[in-house]
């Protein structure tokens, strides 16, 4: 092979995927960019520069610091618990001496199903008087129809979102339990240590990488959350549900006000590019390179 071939090969392996990457990632992300500035009328077909009077309109409105609350509080409130509820299954699976490929595949049925589908079983559920959340906690706590209040549906919501993604979070770090070298356990007990101690020595900093993968992971589905949401509530009651994802769709498919929604595109651009930096940070780094907590 010539040198000038030799220099060739690898731009033509790399070809395929930077086409992709252009094209389903930088040309969309610049089409939003320059939607945000125009005024584009789907019916007549006609658009017109604005600058940044898109800017100036959305971010002050109500809809905007309503969305983003939203949600940040449904990241936060599904992140964390789908996370750490997510770890426990697995560490009590890998504990099991039978069982295991039951429990695996038990727990796995929520990410393989449709979530449209089981968010239709879950507003059933959730239905004021007669459905089974309802008839068990009301009478215990005295709160009921969750769905139509509006201190209630988002936390309605993160329920859903929780079980949906504390199985694919548990067969994560299953996967990574699988990988431990026992050499490590046998010699902390060797040494002395407790149960504890070996999880917060041992398999803790080893399960780092596995951990920030699955931030990113859950990180991203929360952010993204439109599915339950559409199913379960359209955003109501009262907007008390309306993430940026189902404001954008709301606003740019609803209204048909192109402009205003690609504002809210790149707000939650931002809020994807901030959240994922947090795996930057320094405990974070160390979590990724295994070595300490």
């Amino acid at each position: 092979m010539s040198t000038r071939a030799a220099r060739l090969t690898p731009h033509l392996l790399l070809a395929p995927a930077t086409i992709c990457l252009v094209l389903f990632v930088a040309a969309p992300l610049v089409i939003v960019l320059v939607l945000a500035f125009f005024n584009l009328n789907l019916v007549t077909g006609t658009s017109s520069f604005v600058g940044g009077a898109n800017f100036a309109t959305e971010i002050p409105h109500p809809e905007f610091s309503r969305a983003l609350r939203n949600t940040l509080l449904y990241a936060i409130f599904t992140i964390g618990p789908s996370m750490v509820g997510g770890l426990l299954v697995a560490l009590l699976i890998h504990g099991l001496r039978r069982g295991q490929g039951f429990w695996r595949s038990l727990y796995f049925l929520p990410v393989a199903t449709t979530l449209v589908a089981m968010s239709s079983v879950w507003r059933w559920m959730f239905r004021a008087d007669t459905g089974v959340v309802d008839t068990v906690i009301a009478p215990i706590l005295g709160i009921h129809d969750w769905l139509s209040d509006p201190n209630l549906a988002l936390a309605a919501i993160t329920v859903v979102g929780n079980w949906h993604q504390i199985g694919l979070v548990a067969i994560l770090y299953l996967a990574a339990l699988g990988t431990l070298p026992q050499d490590q356990y046998d010699s902390a007990s060797l040494d002395g240590a407790g149960g504890w101690n070996r999880f917060w020595h041992v398999t803790w900093p080893a399960l780092g990488p596995t951990t920030i993968f699955v931030f990113i992971m859950t990180a991203g589905s929360a952010l993204q959350a439109y599915d339950v949401i559409a199913a379960m509530t359209q955003g109501g009651p009262l907007g008390s549900t309306e993430t940026l994802t189902f404001a954008i769709w709301n606003r740019g498919v609803h209204y048909f006000d192109i402009g205003r929604a690609a504002v809210l595109s790149l707000a939650l651009l931002v809020l994807s590019v901030a959240v994922t930096a947090i795996q930057r940070t320094g405990y974070a780094r160390r979590l990724e390179n295994g070595g300490s907590r």
